[in-house]
């Protein structure tokens, strides 16, 4: 695609939080771009920078945060801006119009004293895309959108009155109230069961069709990524691993994390025990040397421990921060 269908461009986006025990690195040099109609699944474990990263897009992190780097969106107007160097006042009015969010836990996104109607009515009078009887008939509009039966009555209840799937399709009815360029989806099916979860993925997928956006999907689940995503970004440690087309990291991913990622779906044509990653995400304080998943990597031997790895370019634009990206990919058995 040209570069004209690029409407999201993140470089070296950096987060970093001081805490008591040292300056902790959430986010380290991040950059990736979404296309025009283009779901990008950020994918790894809880604490590898994920929502971090979501977050520091909306400009909605505490002020201890210090962010870096620079984020270009095109907006449905056309206009090109850099999210991370907007006045506050100015980041407001992209949050919701441009750039929109679906959070990860509806039940505490939505107020419990409004209708969820009138919350669908507000986000799009805060905008000044309708107010009034306008803006309550266009929520009843997306209401329906979104797959919600008898959108009339639903308008007129209470977050409390619906079931857990009703939230979530209300939160990116919210979202979409105003056709934002690119929408960021924070883990939105992690607390649905399966076959609402479905229909949540497939909703996002036909609306997306629908309104052309661009997609940051958000999630630890590589089941959920086969389903949503066009590309793939795998983080560690707050760091990009590994980046490639769905088709390629599934078939030949070259960072032994994604290879365990992978290797923890269950597979009902292999049946048996699961392959766990061992250890868990450690906090980064500072800069730490050598590769940040050396102390849980089957593959580590000295040099990774005492050199950096960089992201190395392979064929089909994977992209991959692995001393051994080669020899892992010949590998094509995860270990057990």
């Amino acid at each position: 695609m040209a570069d004209a269908d690029v409407i999201l461009e993140v470089q070296g986006l950096s987060t970093s939080f001081k805490t008591p025990g040292g300056v902790v690195k959430a986010v380290k040099d991040l950059s990736f771009s979404i296309r025009r109609g283009e779901t990008l699944a950020i994918v790894g474990e809880s604490g590898c920078g994920k929502s971090v990263t979501s977050f520091s897009l909306m400009r909605l992190l505490a002020s201890h945060a210090h962010i870096e780097g620079e984020a270009w969106l095109t907006g449905r107007d056309g206009r090109r801006m850099d999210l991370l160097s907007l006045p506050s006042a100015e980041m407001e009015r992209v949050r919701g119009l441009h750039l929109s969010m679906i959070f990860q836990e509806p039940m505490t996104s939505l107020n419990p004293l409004l209708k969820v109607g009138d919350q669908i009515a507000e986000a799009m009078a805060a905008h000044g895309v309708c107010t009034g009887r306008a803006a309550a008939q266009r929520a009843v509009e997306l209401l329906a959108l979104v797959g919600i039966s008898a959108p009339e009555e639903r308008a007129q209840q209470y977050p409390h009155q619906m079931s857990g799937g009703m939230r979530q399709r209300v939160m990116i009815a919210i979202a979409l109230a105003c056709k934002p360029s690119v929408l960021i989806a924070d883990e939105p099916t992690t607390a649905l069961d399966v076959t609402i979860q479905a229909q949540i993925l497939r909703l996002i997928r036909r609306l997306q069709r629908e309104v052309g956006m661009g997609v940051l999907f958000i999630t630890h689940d590589m089941g959920v990524v086969s389903q949503i995503a066009d590309r793939v970004a795998v983080m560690y440690g707050g760091q990009l691993v590994e980046m490639a087309d769905k088709r390629t990291l599934f078939k030949q991913p070259r960072h032994p994390y994604t290879r365990g990622l992978l290797a923890a779906v269950p597979d009902p044509k292999k049946p048996g025990r699961l392959y766990g990653i061992p250890g868990q995400v450690e906090t980064v304080f500072g800069e730490p040397v050598g590769c940040r998943f050396a102390n849980r990597c089957d593959h580590a031997v000295d040099r990774c421990r005492s050199e950096r790895p960089s992201l190395s370019a392979f064929p089909d634009a994977q992209l991959v921060r692995c001393h051994f990206a080669n020899q892992i990919a010949d590998q094509m058995e995860c270990p057990a």
